[in-house]
Order: structure tokens, then sequence, then C-alpha cells
């Protein structure tokens, strides 16, 4: 997966750049969200990776990547949080810190469609020990992402 920094456009090796950020900035907090549109015959996912400085803003490295369209909503949902949880497990592997969450653009309240994968994706998230955020506290995901996408 190609990462590129989001004011830059600026191409990055994820795990080297994040490596150096967190050595320059200890106190920087990993937060990883995803998100998805269809478009055309294609869907397109964008995840991205905050590197958020509590009261100080968050830095966003992002990629994106183009499938054929899923037409599913919840399986196009699902994939978003496979995506996120699948490069929490690849950093971690690494050697880079836990992410503080995972930020998930779904939406608890039950007049939203994304309501019906909201459990399910909660507990993968933290089955595999990372902590979850859905919407409206998900600024990850629906925001950074949502832009990006």
């Amino acid at each position: 997966m190609e990462f590129r920094i989001l004011q830059t456009d600026t191409s990055v090796d994820l795990v080297e750049y994040l490596k150096f950020y967190l050595s320059e900035n200890p106190d920087a907090q990993i937060i990883i969200g995803c998100d998805s549109k269809n478009r055309d015959s294609l869907t397109i996912y964008a995840v991205v990776v905050v590197l958020y400085k509590p009261r100080r803003g968050g830095h966003v490295l992002y990629s994106k990547k183009r499938i054929p369209r899923v037409k599913e909503r919840w399986n196009r949902l699902w994939h978003e949080v496979e995506i996120s949880v699948n490069l929490a497990n690849e950093l971690v592997d690494l050697g880079l810190p836990k992410p503080a969450f995972i930020d998930l653009d779904l939406n608890p309240d039950p007049r939203f469609k994304s309501n019906d994968v909201v459990r399910a994706a909660v507990g993968l998230v933290e089955s595999m020990g990372y902590v979850a955020r859905t919407k409206p506290y998900s600024l990850c995901a629906s925001y950074a992402a949502d832009k990006v996408c």
C-alpha cells in the first residue's frame, strides 16, 4: 500500500515515516480510520493514519485503493473495518505502538443504515485488542478518510 502525506501529497514509506515522526513527537498517538465510496463501476477505499498530538491537532497520512464495485453495503462497510484492523496489526507486528483508536465510519443510531454493521465491527476491533470509536467520535474515519475518498 502506498501512503502519502495529506498536506503535500508526497509518497512515504509508512513504517519508516511513523518511526521517525514518533521519535520526534513521543506524545503523538496513532489513530487509524477507513472510508469508502462507490463511484461508477468502482469502490474506492481510503485508509488514513492520523498522528494526533493532543491539543495540537493531527498529521494525516493516507492511501487509496480502487476495486471493482462492491454492491452490497454491508460487505463494503465490513471491508473498511478489515482494512483498518489489518493495517493496525501490520504496524504492531513491525514494532510500532498499538494505535490509540481505530475509528469506524459507522453510526450506532438505528436511524442510519450503517447501524447494522456496528456490533460486528466493534466486536472484531475489540477482540483484536484495539479500542473502537464510532460516530460521532470517529473523527479519522468520518472526516479525514471521507475527505481523501
